[in-house]
């Protein structure tokens, strides 16, 4: 039975925690346009944090609402939600963001998924065989431009063996395809794959050569051994894995008071098992 996930203090969340780990690593990407998909509460909030301290000159599309670089303090739960045009610079068409997909324009974006494998291919189809699925996914939506975005990151709700898998029922978001070079067959070559997985209790990259999924840090509360009995393929373990870092007061006073007033962060059910 999943088990709702605690960092093992009441000083912040597991969404807040996971919301500032992808906000930090966000540096990489100053500068360029991103993309967020529906149901993306957690990396919204990480590029407004973003943007109030590591990288002030992203620029981000917010998903279903078309919003141009919101500025919200009061979170919304989806990116469809009318709040999003609160301070927005502006307003896209979504037929220029579908565009700018195709044209290989985005510099980062963020993406969920029902299953993901070693090598990071994300399956939003369904589960099961096509003619009969056990569980219909909402399709492909915008997972497919994983072929093209240039820095991209995956995260989930929640880790289990259900979610992390050996092999997807089907690839609706490429990411090292087999492993190896095998991903640059059909992707852009400025298209990296996914940079990192955020779950609720760890953070995983991929291997530089093999692009097998890696354990990078766990996150408070939690221990590798947690990750590895919760995984469904096999983990490359550096020697030292640490642990993720906690929040600082400042990052949670600048997340509480500047992008989710209204403690959205503290609500969410992310599970494990």
């Amino acid at each position: 039975m999943a088990s709702i996930t605690d960092p093992g203090t009441d000083k912040y969340s597991m969404a807040e925690l996971m919301v500032i780990e992808m906000a930090r690593n966000l540096a990489e990407c100053d500068g360029k346009v991103g993309v967020v998909g529906a149901a993306a509460a957690i990396p919204m909030a990480a590029i407004r944090l973003a943007k109030l301290t590591v990288a002030p000159n992203l620029w981000w599309l917010c998903g279903d609402s078309s919003a141009i670089n919101p500025t919200f303090d009061r979170l919304p739960e989806t990116s469809a939600h009318p709040r999003n045009m609160v301070g927005a610079e502006g307003k896209s068409a979504m037929m220029d963001v579908l565009e700018m997909g195709l044209r290989a324009e985005w510099g980062f974006g963020f993406h969920g998924g029902m299953q993901m494998d070693k090598y990071g291919n994300v399956n939003m189809i369904g589960i099961g065989p096509y003619e009969n699925l056990k569980v219909r996914g909402p399709g492909s939506v915008g997972t497919t431009w994983e072929i093209s975005i240039e820095n991209s990151y995956i995260f989930f709700w929640h880790h289990n063996r259900r979610v992390f898998v050996e092999k997807v029922d089907y690839i609706s978001g490429p990411g090292f395809l087999d492993g190896g070079d095998s991903r640059w067959r059909v992707a852009k070559p400025q298209a990296k794959g996914p940079t990192y997985v955020y779950t609720p209790i760890c953070v995983m990259d991929f291997h530089e050569v093999s692009h097998a999924a890696r354990l990078y840090s766990v996150n408070p509360g939690y221990t590798v051994d947690d990750v590895i009995s919760n995984t469904g393929f096999e983990l490359i373990l550096p020697k030292n894995v640490p642990m993720t870092t906690p929040p600082t007061d400042e990052e949670l006073e600048l997340l509480r008071t500047r992008v989710d007033r209204d403690g959205v962060l503290k609500k969410f059910r992310l599970t494990l098992g």
